[in-house]
């Protein structure tokens, strides 16, 4: 499908200039969502580590707090590969033998990388401290 105009205009100028709008909007936004995730982070942690002194020291709890520690190094990675994203352009132009193609393949990985990293220990640390909460109930068979 080929855009020839649209509302009675050439498509080609208004396309390009959405792109050029949204895109630096958008590396910007990354960066601010991931700065943000990265503050909330270390204030969980913080809170957590008060948190602990009020709930009874088992061997999950001591799990879920070991746990809980290596989120913040992910979520720095994260961080740091949205300031990538962010500055590729930069980048590009301060050193021109960086093509575009090894630069996109380079931060495709750092965003799998970090971004899988992240999840996945979010995702543990959360199993880990349902497993704190709801273990010791008694199940519904009795």
């Amino acid at each position: 499908m080929v855009i020839n105009e649209l509302f009675g205009l050439p498509a080609h100028p208004l396309v390009v200039h959405a792109a050029v709008v949204l895109l630096p909007i958008a590396a910007l936004v990354t960066l601010f969502v991931a700065l943000t995730a990265t503050t909330a982070v270390g204030l969980a942690q913080q809170s957590g580590e008060a948190f602990e002194e009020r709930v009874d020291e088992t061997e999950l709890v001591e799990a879920h707090t070991e746990q809980g520690e290596t989120v913040l190094p992910w979520a720095i990675g994260l961080t740091v590969t949205a300031a990538a994203v962010t500055a590729a352009g930069l980048l590009r132009r301060r050193y021109p033998q960086l093509t575009a193609a090894r630069v996109t393949a380079v931060l495709i990985l750092a965003a799998v990388v970090t971004g899988g990293g992240a999840t996945w220990t979010v995702v543990d640390v959360g199993h880990s401290v349902a497993k704190a909460t709801w273990d010791d109930l008694p199940s519904e068979s009795g």
